[in-house]
C-alpha cells in the first residue's frame, strides 16, 4: 500500500497542490503509506533524489497529476505536458510501479492524454476515493477495472464514466504538501467550497473536467480548512470555486460560518464570482468574512455577445456587481474574453466603453478563446480532434476571423493608456495578464506581498 505522488506543476509562481492534499488525506484514512515528490519545489538534479526515494520507498503506484494543458494565453501558448511525457518515459527507467494520471489538467482531455503519455491507468474526476480502491486493488494482486474503481480510465476504453464524490464524505486535511512554504513563494492559499459548475458557457472545461452535478462542502468543513491553514501560517487564501457565489445560498452559509468562528478578522479572502446573482448584502457579508477581492468573470461588456457565449448576466448585472462592491469597500476585477464568435469592432468598442465608465479596479483581457474537446465551441471551431491534435491537448484558439488582421491593435487603441487594464502581451510586462512565469509578480511575493496575483499588482501600482 506505497504509493509515491508527483507534482508536475512547475509554473511561478508557485502553487500549492490542493489536489494531492486531499488524495494524500484520503490514502492515509484508508491505511497507506503516500509520499510527495513536489517538482515545483525542486531545483537541478531532482532526478538522483527521485531515484534514490523511488529505490528506498519502492511504491507500487506512483500517481502523476497534470493540473494544466498549457497557459491558456493566446499570445504565447505555451504548452505544459511535453515535460510530464518526459518524465514518464523517466519513471519507466526507473521504477516498476503501475504510472496513473489525474488532476484538473488531465480530467480535461482523460483519453487523450493516457495514450499521449502512454500511463497505465487514469482517473476522471475526483480521485480521493478512486486512488485509494486502485490501490487496493493493486495491493491484492487484481488488474482493476472500470467497474472496481469510479473513474478510472484504461488505454483504448471507449466509454467513460466521470467519478464524483460527495465532498463531505472524503476525508480532509492539509498536511501532505508544505503550505507554509508555498504561502511564502505563491502568496495564497486555495481553498474549496464545492465542486462541479452546471453553467452552459460554450468555451468552459469546467463542467468536463469537474462534472456538471455541483457537490457543496459544509460550511463547517470549509471553516475547519481555513483554521488548518492558518496554523501553518497562510492568511490569504483563494476560493478555488468555478464561481464562489452559486449557489447564493451555500456562498452566504460558507461565508456566516466564517464570520462566526471569527476568522474574518484573520484572513484575506479572493474569489472567482459570478456578475449574477451578485448584490450589496453579499457583498458586505464577504467583506465581513474578510474579502479583500473579487475577480467576476465577466467576459464581455456586450449583451449580443453574452448571448453567443450563453452567460446568463447582463450588462447591467456588471454595473450592479461594480457598485455593490465599491460599497462594501471590496477591490475587484473584471476577466475579459474577447475574440469569441461574432466578435466584431463595434461589439469590443462596446466593451471596452463599458469597462471605463465602470470603473473596476482592474480589467484582465484574455484574446482569443481556448478551445477545449466536448465544448460547443469545439464544434463552433469545426471540430474536436484530428492527427495533428489529438483531443485537442495542444493549445488550440478560436479568434474571431474578422479580427484577425486589426482587432488586437483596435483594442489597444481603445484601452489606450487605461493602466486599470491587463493588457494581452508576449513578455512578462508589469501590465501583462500571463501570470504565469511573471518574474516581476514572483519579485513582489518575495518581497511579502500577499494575495490574488491581479490584486497584488494592483496593489504595487497604487503605491507607485
Amino acid at each position: 500500500m506505497r504509493v509515491l505522488l508527483v507534482n508536475t506543476n512547475r509554473m511561478r509562481p508557485r502553487i500549492a497542490p490542493i489536489g494531492l492534499d486531499y488524495v494524500g488525506s484520503a490514502l492515509a484514512a484508508a491505511g497507506a503509506d503516500a509520499r510527495l515528490f513536489d517538482l515545483a519545489l525542486e531545483s537541478k538534479g531532482w532526478q538522483a533524489r527521485l531515484k534514490k526515494l523511488l529505490d528506498d520507498f519502492r511504491p507500487l503506484l506512483i500517481g502523476v497529476t497534470i493540473r494544466n494543458l498549457d497557459d491558456c494565453y493566446f499570445l504565447s501558448g505555451r504548452f505544459l505536458v511535453s515535460p510530464v511525457q518526459r518524465l514518464i518515459v523517466w519513471l519507466r527507467k526507473n521504477s516498476k510501479a503501475k504510472i496513473v494520471l489525474g488532476g484538473v489538467g488531465y480530467s480535461i482531455a482523460p483519453s487523450a492524454l493516457l495514450e499521449y503519455l502512454a500511463a497505465d491507468y487514469g482517473i476522471w474526476g475526483d480521485g480521493e476515493e478512486s486512488l485509494v480502491r486502485l490501490l487496493q486493488a493493486l495491493a491484492s494482486g487484481r488488474e482493476p477495472g472500470a467497474k472496481d474503481v469510479p473513474g478510472l480510465v484504461l488505454p483504448g476504453a471507449k466509454a467513460l464514466q466521470r467519478a464524483e464524490s460527495d465532498p463531505d464524505r472524503l476525508a480532509r486535511n492539509r498536511k501532505l504538501a508544505d503550505n507554509s512554504l508555498y504561502f511564502r513563494l505563491g502568496g495564497q492559499a486555495g481553498i474549496e467550497t464545492k465542486r462541479g459548475c452546471n453553467g452552459k458557457c460554450i468555451y468552459c472545461a469546467d463542467p468536463l473536467a469537474k462534472g456538471k452535478r455541483v457537490r457543496l462542502r459544509s460550511p463547517e468543513a470549509v471553516a475547519e480548512e481555513i483554521e488548518e491553514l492558518l496554523g501553518q501560517g497562510a492568511w490569504a487564501f483563494h476560493l478555488c470555486d468555478s464561481e464562489f457565489n452559486r449557489p447564493r445560498s451555500h456562498a452566504q452559509a460558507v461565508l456566516e460560518e466564517i464570520v462566526r468562528r471569527g476568522l474574518g478578522r484573520k484572513v484575506h479572502l479572493y474569489g472567482y464570482f459570478s456578475p449574477k446573482p451578485f448584490n450589496l448584502e453579499l457583498a458586505r457579508l464577504y467583506a465581513r468574512a474578510g474579502g479583500k477581492g473579487i475577480c467576476f468573470g465577466a467576459d464581455s461588456g456586450s449583451d449580443r455577445m453574452l448571448k453567443v457565449l450563453k452567460r446568463d448576466h447582463s450588462a447591467k448585472d456588471l454595473e450592479i456587481a461594480v457598485a455593490a462592491s465599491k460599497k462594501a469597500g471590496v477591490k475587484i476585477m473584471f476577466d475579459l474574453l474577447l475574440a469569441g464568435p461574432g466578435e466584431t469592432l463595434k461589439t469590443l468598442a462596446e466593451t471596452i466603453s463599458l469597462m471605463k465608465k465602470l470603473k473596476p479596479d482592474r480589467v484582465g483581457v484574455s484574446w482569443g478563446v481556448r478551445v477545449y474537446a466536448g465544448t460547443e465551441l469545439a464544434q463552433i471551431a469545426g471540430g474536436e480532434s484530428g492527427d495533428k491534435n489529438p483531443g485537442l491537448l495542444f493549445p488550440a484558439f478560436y479568434l474571431e476571423p474578422r479580427l484577425k488582421r486589426k482587432g488586437l491593435d483596435v483594442l489597444r487603441q481603445l484601452i489606450g493608456n487605461d493602466n486599470r487594464f491587463f493588457l494581452p502581451a508576449r513578455v512578462a510586462r508589469k501590465q501583462n495578464y500571463n501570470y504565469s512565469g511573471n518574474l516581476f509578480l514572483e519579485r513582489l511575493i518575495r518581497r511579502g506581498a500577499r494575495g490574488a496575483y491581479w490584486k497584488i499588482l494592483y496593489d504595487h501600482a497604487e503605491s507607485g
